[in-house]
This record gives C-alpha cells, structure tokens and sequence, in this order.
C-alpha cells in the first residue's frame, strides 16, 4: 500500500508539470516560432534516454535490490525537477529532462516489488490498483499543477515536484520491505549480461509478445493525445473553450480507466489474463476507431470516457501475464523491460499522429490507432485465446 500510495504521488509530480512545459520554454526565452520544435526536442529526450536505461536499471534491480532502486530511482528524480526549475535556456531544459529519463525507473521497481509481494490469487486486482494509482495521480497533477502554477508560478511547482518525489524516497526507506529471494536466485541473476538479458526476452515468446503489446498499446495512445485538442476544435468549429473542454473530454478517459482498471485485473484473474487482454483490445480498438465517427463535441466525448474504460485495462492483465512467464530473480528486468517498450512507444506515437494527419487529416489518426489496436488484440485471440491459452 505504501509503495502504491508513492506511485499516485509520483504520478502527480510527473503530470503536474508535463502540461505547461510549452508555457515555461517561452518563459526561458524560446521564442514563438520555435516552440514546436523545441517542445518535441525537450518531451522526446526524455523518453529516448528512458527507454535505453530500463534495462540497465531492471537489471540492477533484481542484482542490488528493488527497494535500492526504488529510492535511487525518487532521489534522482527529484533532483532531475530541481534541474528544470533551475534551467534558463532550452538547451539547460533538454538535459535535465534527458537527466530525467536516466533516472527513470520507480514505476517498474515498484510494480516487480509488488509482483513478488502480493498473493498470487490477487495479482491481477493487486497490479490494477497500483494502475489505478498511476491513473488517479495522472488526473489529478494538472489541476493541482495548474493552481501552484497559478498562485506561486511553473518555475517554483518544479520546485514542488522535487519535494514530493524526496517525500517518497522517505516513505520508501522508511516503511518498504523486499520480499528476499534465494541465494542462488541472486548468484545466478548476476552473472548475465545485458544482451543475455535481451535475449531471454527475445526468446521467451510469451514476453517477446507482450513486450510487443505494451509497445504498440502506447504507442496508439501517444498518437491520439496530441491531436485531442485539434479535433475538438474543429468540432466546435471555433467556438467554445477549446482547452477546458479538450481538457475535459481527456480526462474524462482519465476517470473511466480509474474506475475500471482494478476490475479488469480481477476479471483478468477469474477468466484468464490473456482473454482480459485480448477482450480490452477489441473493445478499445472498436471504440477508438467510432471516435472519428461522431459530428458532435458531446459524441465525441462519450466515445473517449468509453475508450478509457477499456484502453487503460488492457495494463493490469498484460503486467500479471508477464509475472506469470518470468521467473522471480528476473522480476526487476522485465518490468524495466516492460518501461523501456513504453517509453519507445511514447516517442513513436506523436510521430506517426504527425505524419497521419499531415498526409490524411486528424480523424484518420483514430481509424488507424483503433485499428491498430485491433489487430493486436486480434493477434492474442489467434496466437492464445482460440488455441485455448488464456494464461490462467
């Protein structure tokens, strides 16, 4: 509970700021005309270099200690948004958002702690509150970040952000117990490399796929959030607030995946993960794609609070899955495997919905995202569900 109680402030720490990273860059003297770019400069920095380090911490974490990397992982977070709060140009920005994501990793620390804590019976529940906690936290960091911005401004909700994470390496050391594995667990996570550690992966089919899955699954995501706003507006056909109601309709799938994402990972446990996985992607691929369908602000919103009620449920099974097909001692590197996958499919989302809706228009954006997703939950009912495998 601590560590999910640390998740849910972390997520708020982290998305409290995210918003007004544009806002700040023109503060710090990016001129106009080159927001755009150097908005997509300081986010991607962050996810590439995130991406290449989840291995190395995965591995660390199952060789030194998730606990050790849990609070390594905090501490260094927070320093790397007292960096940004300290930045004065957007070259001093991108390099401590690229320190961020070298320091990245308290999420999947976290998630193999809880995996080798919990009662396998309640897995599947156990990882989707942990999701919920990301969720909530994700919901609410904008409003809490945008009343500090408000009242004490960016530069010091920076400062903020790097107290709540130094309050979580607190609670960490202070009240998280590692659950100890054999010594002979350890003396053989040791001695591999990372490119063995790539190649087990590579070569265990289950996790190969769900590596694959959770890389697609964001990247789907990733592709419709930053052309939200733009297709709200052309809905609204310039009238209206565009920003509050956006911003509305977001969370909105925000709230749904928090109200059902802990139901999913029982669902998952009763019925099998696989099927859970596989029901999810067919149902958020169906909906994503009806999303360009709809004429009205009003449609468009109840497609999105249902998209978040099957999207964000896909997590819970997929992380209970790959517990199941690894074995304990490789608990850290599968779920800093797992953050790596995402982190890339962070970066590859908004340049696909770039390229899309240069070439085509924004609501080819949701058809090809929803069928993407389609395809990847068609995949799983192929390759598992119709052969009778549903990772019970």
């Amino acid at each position: 509970m601590i560590l999910i109680a640390s998740m849910f402030l972390v997520s708020i720490g982290y998305t409290m700021v995210i918003p007004f990273l544009p806002l700040y860059l023109l503060d710090i003297g990016v001129p106009e005309e080159s927001i755009a770019i150097w908005t997509g400069v300081v986010f991607s920095s962050c996810f590439l270099v995130a991406g290449i380090m989840g291995p190395v911490w995965g591995k660390m974490a199952d060789t030194r200690g998730k606990k050790q990397m849990a609070i390594r992982a905090a501490v260094l977070l927070g320093f790397s948004y007292l960096f940004c709060g300290l930045s004065q140009n957007a070259w001093q920005m991108t390099a401590a958002r690229a320190f961020m994501g070298f320091s990245n990793g308290f999420v999947a620390a976290s998630m193999a702690i809880i995996s080798v804590s919990a009662d396998p019976k309640n897995l599947g529940a156990t990882l989707g509150m942990g999701q919920t906690a990301l969720i909530v936290g994700g919901i609410a960091g904008p409003l809490v970040g945008g009343t500090l911005a408000h009242l004490i401004g960016i530069r010091n909700t920076f400062f903020i952000s790097a107290a709540f994470l130094w309050f979580v390496a607190v609670l960490v050391i202070l009240y998280v117990r590692e659950p100890k594995l054999g010594m002979v667990k350890k003396v053989e996570s040791k001695v591999t490399t990372i490119g063995e550690d790539l190649s087990y992966a590579f070569h265990n089919g289950h996790l190969r796929e769900i590596l694959f899955i959770a890389f697609g699954l964001q990247t789907t995501i990733l592709m419709i959030q930053p052309v939200t706003a733009l297709y709200v507006s052309e809905l609204l056909d310039g009238m209206g607030n565009v920003e509050l109601i956006s911003g509305f309709i977001m969370s909105s799938g925000g709230i749904a995946g928090a109200l059902t994402t802990t139901l999913w990972g029982k669902f998952g446990q009763r019925k099998g993960y696989y099927f859970a996985i596989c029901l999810t992607l067919l149902a958020a691929g169906c909906l994503t794609m009806a999303q360009s369908i709809p004429d009205t602000v009003v449609g468009f919103g109840l497609c999105q609070f249902l998209v978040g009620c099957f999207v964000i449920g896909v997590n819970p099974s997929l992380n209970a899955a790959m517990v199941m097909y690894t074995p304990d001692d490789f608990r850290g590197r599968v779920f800093g495997l797992f953050n790596t996958a995402q982190q890339f499919g962070n970066m590859v989302g908004p340049l696909v919905s770039s390229a899309i809706s240069m070439m085509a228009g924004i609501w080819e954006v949701y058809a090809i995202a929803g069928l993407i997703q389609l395809s990847l939950g068609m995949k799983i009912y192929l390759g598992r569900v119709r052969k009778g495998e549903l990772g019970k």
